[in-house]
This record gives C-alpha cells, sequence and structure tokens, in this order.
C-alpha cells in the first residue's frame, strides 16, 4: 500500500493527490491540467509526497517540464498527467499535451529515504495542521478562481464592449477593478470571496444585457 499521498503542485501552490495515502498497488491515476497563462510554451510538473494542502510543507520527489505546447489563452491547452506505482513501489509519471501528444516522464521511488517513524510523523504532522492547511487551501482556489474570473470578464467586455449598456459595462468594470486590488494586495479570505461573488454577479449582466432576461 502507498504509505503517503502524492501529488503535484498546481496553481497557487496547492498540492493536488493522483493517489491518495493507503492505496493498494500497483496503482494508477490520471487527471487533465490546463495552462494559467496566454501562449505559455511549457508546464512545470512538480512532483510531491505527504499529507498537507499546500505544496510547500509536502517532500519534494521531482520535477520536469514539459515543453513544445503550442501557443494558445490560458485554459485551452490540455496536459494529462498521470501516475503509475508498479508492485515494486516504483513511481512512474508521465505528463502528454493532448493536442499534439507530445510527452514527458520521471521516475521516482517514493519511500526511498524514509523510515516508519518519519513516516509517521508526516501523517500526524497532516493531522495537526488539517484546519489551518484547509484555510490556506480555500484561499488559493478562490485566489485562482478569480484570476479565472477576471480574465474571462476582461475578455468579454472587450470583446462585446460596443453592444453593452454602458451602465452595466461601468458597473462591471469597477467590480473588475475592486476584485484585481484585493488580489494584488493580498485581501484576506473574506474580503476576497465577498468581491469574487459581487463581479460574478455583475459579470452575469453581460449576458443579460445581450441577450434579456430569459
Amino acid at each position: 500500500m502507498t504509505p503517503l499521498s502524492i501529488g503535484v503542485e498546481t496553481g497557487g501552490g496547492v498540492f493536488f493527490r493522483l493517489i491518495e495515502r493507503n492505496r493498494t498497488i500497483p496503482s494508477e491515476a490520471s487527471e487533465v491540467f490546463t495552462t494559467s497563462v496566454d501562449n505559455q510554451n511549457f508546464v512545470p510538473i512538480h512532483v510531491l509526497q505527504g499529507e498537507r494542502e499546500m505544496a510547500a510543507d509536502n517532500r519534494s520527489l521531482a520535477r520536469f517540464e514539459l515543453t513544445g505546447i503550442p501557443p494558445a489563452p490560458r485554459g485551452v491547452p490540455k496536459i494529462k498527467v498521470t501516475f503509475r506505482i508498479d508492485t515494486n513501489g516504483i513511481l512512474h509519471v508521465e505528463a502528454t499535451d493532448m493536442a499534439t501528444n507530445r510527452s514527458q516522464s520521471v521516475r521516482v521511488t517514493p519511500t526511498s529515504g524514509l523510515s516508519q517513524d518519519e513516516i509517521g510523523k508526516i501523517i500526524a504532522e497532516g493531522e495537526r495542521y488539517r484546519d489551518t492547511d484547509g484555510l490556506r487551501k480555500e484561499l488559493a482556489e478562490l485566489r485562482n478562481q478569480a484570476e479565472t474570473l477576471l480574465y474571462t470578464t476582461e475578455q468579454a467586455i472587450e470583446g462585446y464592449a460596443d453592444l453593452l449598456d454602458p451602465g452595466v459595462l461601468e458597473g462591471v468594470r469597477l467590480q473588475a477593478q475592486e476584485l484585481r486590488e484585493l488580489l494584488e494586495s493580498g485581501g484576506d479570505l473574506v474580503a476576497l470571496r465577498d468581491a469574487y461573488q459581487r463581479l460574478e454577479a455583475a459579470a452575469f449582466q453581460i449576458a443579460e444585457s445581450m441577450y434579456g432576461s430569459p
């Protein structure tokens, strides 16, 4: 069985588990990720092991890059990451660009250098910091969602400004500015969530303004 969870670092430094602790081996899991920047031509893959919610608090196993991704807007490329643990406990990690089938892989031994006492300590730390880690993860994920909402909203404003009611347009711009300022200043979870929800509601008015209420 896998003694500790294994996964990758995602946006905002969050640890995304692909194979959970105590999974029987051999085992395999895949997940599809995307880019966070326009025309990003490579994706860094950071493989980690542990029970904390943030990547920085876990054990780094390997780093590699999938290169040669065709230029595209953020969120368009699809990168499939596959973890396979064989009967010998060897972890095989492969990242594949689903558009070109270009791939890169690495092989590691997750349990190398870890004693049972060290494994127990890592599990205990995961339990001890569960609540605070959960809040840190929630904030990081909300920041990711806010960045995405800002991106899609600003794209809509740019593309449809001529078709929008000026009052609606100004309201959306003001809410977008407020959310961006909170992101840049490191706003807390509550303030960021409120600003996100306000922009979400304001952005919905773009569709209402163009197509009318159902």
